[in-house]
């Protein structure tokens, strides 16, 4: 599987004839390229597949895009033609504007060599864009950026989908929905955030960036031994009660006993069983819980809270509540990043 990338400017297209033009081509033998508008955005996605049937890009039930989107661009009433033997994109910036057409490259997904150890600076990219909603990105990015060891950068998909992680040491998911967050990264950068952590990249998940971490979903990344004991996941908001192990309390410099926390809707976690995934250890654990909405009553007493794995030379650290906005809790973030890349 290929992935596209600009090779140059937009440039007008001239003389094209509406047989010339498609929706899907065929780029290698058996893998399959189809342009569909992003819905809300004058953008255009293009998905991989193995198959010449056109993909549902509609069903609400079906993660399409987490599943096959491997780059997306500015343009609208997108279409493929080709020229001497050359793939273009086409379409327009506006809808009464010209058309345009632009020259793409295809560049096969490639390993990640093993990462250098972490000795002082550290480089944190923070995932800003939709599926991260809330507080989560401004609180992390405001307690990171008062530490002079550290430096963070918010990074769009885009980035992430360009291999662009490879100049940072940890990646951090937040609150919102993971399975958006999942759909915003796409085939492609899901796939680069797991090399990322592969070669030894640390990966920190809040709430949403836990389930986008677990390998119970189809769209997740796969690189924490975990699910959710239920899919009834709309559990609530509000403070819970957890206790942090003695393992939490070294790594994250949390005092014994009963501390409050901010649970909004997080996993409940259970292990998943895959035999390729270390299994993952827990920091800390529910003792009390939110049961809205339906979901299983007493699930979420005594399950792991905050919990650390690890995946190929990268380390992987989740919390399902949201210790970023609690107060007391305010070094979780700052100690999280310095476990995963090594410092702890």
């Amino acid at each position: 599987m290929r992935y596209p990338q600009a090779e140059g400017t937009w440039l007008k297209a001239e003389g094209l004839k509406n047989e010339g033009l498609s929706h899907t081509i065929e780029l290698t033998p058996g893998h399959f390229y189809q342009v569909h508008p992003i819905p809300g955005k004058k953008s255009t996605g293009i998905y991989h597949s193995t198959s010449s049937t056109s993909l549902n890009l509609t069903n609400p039930k079906i993660n399409t895009a987490a599943l096959n989107l491997v780059a997306e661009f500015p343009i609208q009433e997108a279409r493929w033609v080709q020229e001497n033997s050359q793939w273009y994109l086409i379409g327009r910036k506006e809808t009464d504007g010209p058309t345009l057409k632009l020259r793409l490259s295809w560049n096969e997904l490639t390993t990640i060599p093993p990462r250098p150890p972490v000795k002082d600076h550290i480089r944190v990219a923070l995932f800003d864009d939709y599926g991260s909603f809330g507080k989560g990105v401004p609180r992390c990015s405001e307690l990171l950026k008062a530490q002079t060891h550290m430096e963070v950068t918010l990074v769009k998909p885009a980035l992430i989908r360009q291999g662009g992680l490879k100049d940072y040491d940890v990646v951090i998911f937040t609150g919102g929905s993971g399975g958006k967050q999942a759909g915003t990264l796409g085939l492609v950068g899901r796939e680069q955030v797991r090399r990322f952590v592969e070669s030894g990249g640390g990966y920190i998940g809040i709430c949403a960036g836990n389930y986008l971490a677990c390998d119970g979903f189809s769209w997740g990344v796969k690189i924490l031994d975990a699910k959710t004991k239920s899919s009834k996941w709309a559990r609530g908001v509000g403070d819970v009660k957890i206790e942090f192990t003695p393992q939490g309390r070294e790594i994250l410099g949390m005092p014994e006993g009963l501390m409050d926390v901010r649970y909004a809707n997080g996993p409940v976690f259970t292990t998943a069983e895959n035999d390729v995934i270390p299994d993952f250890e827990p920091l800390a654990y529910f003792r009390t819980e939110l049961a809205e909405n339906g979901s299983p009553k007493g699930a979420q007493i005594n399950s792991p809270a905050m919990i650390i794995g690890h995946y190929g030379q990268g380390r992987v650290l989740c919390s399902s509540p949201h210790p970023e906005q609690q107060p007391g809790m305010e070094s979780f973030i700052v100690r999280a990043v310095e476990w995963t890349v090594g410092q702890r």
